[in-house]
């Protein structure tokens, strides 16, 4: 399905490009999320016209993004868990857990922007966790998941 881009979309491309993409990502994700719109001629002359002001717009929420990176910028939380005999968790630490804890210290962190590339954490000590507030801007911060 052609679709034309009304965001900056990594991997995708830029503001303005027509792309082919699979029909359902484009119908489920990027149409309802006004990050793009159907590549019809009306479309793309519109798009074309608004260019310069998408272009701002998203020049300002990565400012926005920067900005909270910069107050993400060093901040820990502790995650207490339950843990055998020999050390070892029951279960995982996984991105609702490191949501909810950063959420008890009063920092906002939505789970869909924690990224565990090596999936949930299944040890004791500290992890350098990646926040990724945009597309573009990541912060890392450090979880501490410690026994009960």
């Amino acid at each position: 399905m052609k679709i034309i881009l009304l965001d900056k979309i990594q991997r995708l491309g830029e503001i303005g490009d027509i792309v082919d993409v699979n029909s359902g990502y484009a119908r489920n994700f990027l149409i309802p999320q006004k990050k793009a719109a159907f590549a019809s001629d009306k479309n793309i002359s519109e798009v074309e016209a608004k260019k310069d002001e998408l272009a701002a717009m998203s020049a300002d929420v990565l400012t926005q993004a920067e900005a909270r990176a910069k107050e993400l910028e060093g901040s820990e939380c502790e995650i207490l868990v339950p843990v055998t005999e020999e050390g070892a968790l029951y279960g995982s630490v996984g991105t609702r857990e490191i949501s909810e804890a950063f959420l008890s210290k009063e920092i906002q962190i939505d789970k869909s922007e924690v990224q565990l590339p090596d999936g949930p954490l299944k040890e004791t000590g500290e992890h350098n966790i990646t926040i990724s507030v945009h597309p573009e801007v990541s912060i890392e911060v450090i979880v501490k998941v410690s026994p009960e």
